[in-house]
């Protein structure tokens, strides 16, 4: 059965700061001078949820809260910042995704993402070259686990529902995947993404 592999990117196939995988704003008040509790409050709060569904666009909001959280850096300065240090790679996974694709597998990310980031993922990091393509909430106008998100998704994938196979390590979109008709996997690590696959041939 040929099936669409929809696969999540933070935390599955990008896990945080490269060498030690954690935070990317982990030491952002020392490198950037940026209180994160401030960055919290002005900036992620306020206005993510629009950035990443695409109603909002990031260097706008960034151009605007900056000033507010007295910092010297341009958004630009911010956005590279961010992007470069959220990036390390599991190579395992990439390399299951070019062996179930060489299979006949098809695969997207399919993830909460803004426009910048998401084109960053794929060009940038090279994740590109291992899938098929990248479904992602600002360019859908939706996220997960909002079901639209998923109903979205299978449309632009050409796929019937049940021949999609979610990995995300978030449990709630898991379910919300399974909820409209969708294999799904918790993805901890503690299985490679081809024996996850493998289950489903069962």
């Amino acid at each position: 059965m040929k099936r669409c592999l929809m696969l999540d990117v933070d935390g599955v196939v990008v896990n945080g700061r490269p060498g030690d995988r954690q935070s990317w704003a982990v030491e952002i008040e020392r490198d950037l001078g940026i209180d994160p509790l401030l960055l919290e409050h002005h900036f992620f709060r306020p206005h993510w949820p629009d950035v990443v569904a695409g109603r909002k666009q990031l260097v706008e909001v960034l151009n605007d809260c900056l000033p507010v959280l007295r910092s010297p850096v341009t958004a630009q300065d911010f956005i590279n910042y961010w992007f470069t240090r959220d990036s390390d790679i599991d190579a395992d996974v990439l390399a299951a995704c070019d062996t179930l694709r060489a299979r006949g597998m098809t695969i997207y990310l399919a993830t909460n993402q803004e426009h910048l980031r998401a084109q960053y993922l794929m060009k940038t990091l090279g994740l590109g070259d291992h899938v098929d393509g990248i479904v992602y909430s600002a360019a859908l106008g939706v996220k997960k686990p909002d079901s639209a998100f998923f109903e979205k998704a299978a449309r632009l994938s050409g796929f019937a529902p049940a021949d999609h196979v979610l990995v995300d390590d978030q449990m709630k979109n898991v379910e919300a995947a399974r909820q409209v008709g969708w294999a799904a996997f918790a993805w901890t690590g503690e299985e490679s993404l081809k024996a996850l696959m493998e289950k489903l041939e069962g």
